[in-house]
């Protein structure tokens, strides 16, 4: 999970306030050698499966019918009063990569959530093939992309196209494999809108194969790199095994293999990875983005394992002192995030302890029944929460509906035992 997507709506809180064909690596965490250690229980994983429907928005036939809100607090509030929930692509792609990871109970919220982006994803202009941050105001579940009072610097924008692209086209893959339906992916808009995603991928490529993360802010992000690597390889498959384009899955998995190399060579440091080309050593004493950034190559890129368990290994070790510095103890995100990629980044390098303990601490606060899954918890904490858990065990059939389907106005009283049904 990209922190700064988690800044941008804690700014916005404030201001209410006053991711088949050739053998290629199934993002993320496809490695063998980083298996799921299973330490999210049953209970806890179902209880996270409900809080994602929960953010789901119910609005048949109105534009916003399938947006999956950020979180279940409203990001703000306009000039009038009235509340207004993000939807972030980023966050929500991954957070729906991580329930469909751990069974087919996600499939039907899936699907719906691949319709609302190909019908909100831009297919002209600069933002092509990126889905804009877009905000529902929760009485009228009208949308917008600028509600009056959002500063204007975050209206029409996201935080990063490269990111934001890559995982619509690893959210679609994941569908797929999990279980989803071939025709819904050959639906002409579907297929026009990841079409238009792969392509804001190739408009934003440098010579060597890495990605900017926006015409406007050209930087080149390792955690960026890593998901767009993966997405590369996502799109290789969709080609490959719904649009029957073996030539073309095979240029663009060349282009995935091109950025991984590209990562390696240009990104590597000296026992760490760069947070961006060219920014030097990281501070090791800094969580976001500089520690956090050393997990992702381990997450998302497991050519790149050999090099990468070490260069996590040393990074966090200052995080393992004293309770305030202590990862597992306490969220040393000055910002109070959570962090569960550091979990599974830990149980791959074998620190199971830590890794059990930073779940259970989890589990205590996102199951309080108070606040179950409250803020600063971001649906995109599910891709790594649910990595750790357990799978479910197959059903007798897939529910077409969610049966904690409420209006999306009722959503901040949800009561802890209906979070476990």
């Amino acid at each position: 999970m990209h922190h700064r997507f988690a800044l941008l709506f804690s700014a916005v809180l404030a201001t209410a306030s006053g991711f088949a064909g050739h053998a290629a690596a199934e993002p993320p965490l496809a490695d063998s050698r980083c298996a799921s250690a299973g330490l999210v229980d049953p209970a806890f994983r179902d209880a996270a499966l409900a809080a994602l429907e929960r953010l789901v928005v119910h609005a048949p036939g109105q534009p916003a019918d399938g947006a999956v809100r950020s979180h279940q607090t409203a990001g703000l509030l306009d000039a009038e009063g009235h509340a207004w929930y993000q939807v972030s692509a980023y966050q929500v792609n991954l957070g729906v990569i991580g329930a469909l990871s751990v069974g087919p109970r996600a499939l039907p919220l899936a699907a719906d959530w691949l319709r609302w982006q190909a019908r909100h994803i831009a297919l002209r202009g600069a933002a092509r093939g990126v889905v804009l941050d877009t905000w529902v105001r929760a009485d009228t579940l009208e949308e917008s992309t600028c509600p009056s009072g959002l500063a204007p610097r975050l209206c029409s924008d996201v935080d990063a196209y490269d990111s934001t692209a890559a995982t619509t086209l690893l959210v679609a893959d994941a569908y797929l494999r999990r279980g989803g339906d071939a025709l819904l992916l050959r639906e002409p808009a579907m297929r026009e809108a990841l079409e238009a995603a792969a392509s804001a991928l190739a408009a934003l490529l440098t010579p060597d194969g890495l990605t900017l993360a926006k015409p406007t802010h050209p930087i080149v992000y390792t955690m960026d790199q890593v998901e767009v690597a993966a997405g590369w390889r996502a799109w290789a498959r969709l080609q490959r095994n719904v649009y029957a384009q073996p030539a073309s899955a095979d240029n663009t998995l060349a282009t995935a293999i091109k950025a991984e190399a590209a990562v390696r060579s240009r990104l590597a440091l000296e026992g760490a990875w760069s947070v961006s080309l060219n920014s030097g050593q990281p501070l090791r004493s800094r969580w976001y983005p500089d520690t956090v950034a050393q997990a992702w190559p381990l997450l998302w890129l497991p050519e790149a394992n050999d090099r990468a368990r070490p260069v996590w290994i040393k990074a966090i070790s200052p995080w393992q002192g004293a309770a305030r510095l202590n990862w597992t103890l306490v969220n040393v995100d000055p910002d109070g995030f959570w962090w569960p990629a550091a979990a599974a980044a830990a149980a791959c390098t074998g620190d199971e302890a830590n890794a059990r303990a930073w779940v259970a601490r989890a589990r205590q606060r996102w199951l309080d029944p108070a606040a179950p899954f409250a803020w600063p918890f971001q649906v995109g904490d599910l891709l790594w929460l649910l990595w750790l858990a357990e799978p479910q065990q197959p059903p007798s059939r897939v529910r077409s509906d969610s049966s904690a389907a409420k209006p999306l106005a009722l959503l901040s009283t949800v009561t802890h035992q209906e979070l476990l049904t």
